[in-house]
């Protein structure tokens, strides 16, 4: 090697160390601050400010090279989930003229649709084909909740739920990757346990199907498919049982009710309407807030109607039942695929082997809860992307593009 190829190799080694660096930097900022809003146009996500500005680069680094930058962004689920969120704007703007949706609801509607494009495409640049980077952005979200938490104080009060819960179970699944499967799964149950015993049945009820489907892969013979649709089917009651988990509730918790009676209201204005939509926000609406209030009084006779404020801020919980309603079918596309997305790659993780499979389990497993139980507002726009990446990436694993030497 002579003296002028030395000092380039010495030149380049800054250079390519900023390319993995920065990424990965951005990655743990931009997870971190998602866990905390500002008020802009609705409860916006610090860290989506700066995945703004990512998205600016990377719309850029297209446009120069007339194509997606990264493997990841080449995929044909990225570039059809990528095309659905377009679709789905579509469908929220022809509602809501239609429907002639006040400004300010449409301005919430609208960059909530918005910021869920550019959330996906930022994400996806800086984690591209890289594991780590993605569990530095899930567990930088998870601990930014978990201090805000602690300096807010939790939803409702409960710690475990809305405060530590996701980010000690998240962690605890992490840290036994590589170890004997029992182990695996009788820390998953472990933690179902203590879930359930504070009252978070939700992430109990993830937990245990981590650990059903984490001792699938080494189920034999007759069994295999026999344990599988045990699995199914419990998803399936984790899922549908929902409504009856609520109904126990009904003389403990308000927000039980309000969840319950919202997204019959949504599967209500749907169905009643299936092309055009109710329009961005629409429960904020007079009409629909009349309808939600009196469904909510049958069910909690003490109740007595919504504050203006209260009313504002209502939010249906279920990704999908919310983006049918508000948009029609066309808002809800997106959600019907990245529904399927989710399905494909969980029975794919019951087959293939990726790194910290029972940590991947969790966030697949968590995103088919969330599309049918959460919210679409605020940080869930970015649980939504890194389930998606965490998707790609078993695709990924599963192609053979990403290194072997791993612990499952």
């Amino acid at each position: 090697m002579n003296r002028t190829t030395a000092i380039e190799g010495d030149a380049t080694r800054p250079v390519a160390a900023l390319k993995t660096v920065l990424p990965a930097a951005l990655c743990v900022v931009s997870g971190f601050l998602c866990a905390f809003t500002v008020s802009f146009v609705g409860q916006i996500p610090v860290g989506e400010l700066v995945l703004a500005m990512v998205f600016l680069w990377v719309l850029l680094r297209s446009i120069v090279n007339r194509g997606w930058p990264t493997r990841m962004q080449q995929l044909g689920w990225y570039k059809a989930l990528i095309t659905l969120v377009a679709v789905m704007a579509v469908g929220y703007v022809a509602s809501d003229l239609y429907r002639g949706t006040s400004g300010e609801n449409l301005a919430r509607g609208w960059a909530r649709v918005g910021f869920l494009g550019i959330d996906l495409v930022a994400i996806a640049y800086l984690v591209d084909g890289s594991w780590a980077r993605l569990q530095a952005t899930v567990f930088a979200l998870y601990v930014g909740g978990s201090v805000n938490a602690a300096l807010t104080g939790p939803l409702f009060e409960k710690w475990w739920e809305f405060g530590i819960g996701y980010t000690v179970t998240a962690f605890v699944l992490f840290i036994c990757a590589g170890r004997a499967t029992v182990i695996q799964v009788t820390a998953a149950l472990a933690m179902a346990a203590v879930s359930f015993s504070q009252g978070a049945r939700s992430l109990g009820g993830i937990c245990i199907l981590v650990a059903v489907l984490f001792g699938l892969r080494h189920a034999r013979g007759i069994i295999r498919p026999l344990a599988f649709l045990v699995a199914a089917g419990a998803l399936a009651s984790l899922l549908l049982t929902a409504n009856s988990v609520i109904l126990q509730n009904l003389g403990k918790e308000g927000s039980t009710i309000e969840r319950r009676s919202m997204i019959e209201t949504a599967g209500e204005a749907f169905i009643s309407s299936p092309f055009i939509g109710q329009g961005s926000w629409f429960t904020s609406s007079r009409k629909m807030l009349a309808q939600l209030e009196e469904r909510r009084e049958r069910l909690d006779p003490k109740f007595h109607g919504y504050s203006d404020d209260q009313g504002r801020q209502l939010s249906i919980h279920s990704q999908l039942m919310v983006a049918l309603a508000e948009g029609g079918i066309l808002g809800g596309s997106f959600f019907i695929f990245y529904g399927a997305l989710l399905l494909k790659t969980l029975r794919s993780l019951t087959r293939n082997p990726v790194p910290h499979r029972a940590f991947v389990l969790y966030l697949v497993i968590a995103g088919i809860w969330n599309l049918c139980m959460s919210p679409f507002s605020g940080v869930a726009r970015t649980e939504i992307c890194l389930a998606i990446c965490a998707c790609l990436l078993a695709i990924m694993q599963r192609q053979g593009e990403l290194p072997e030497n791993f612990s499952e």
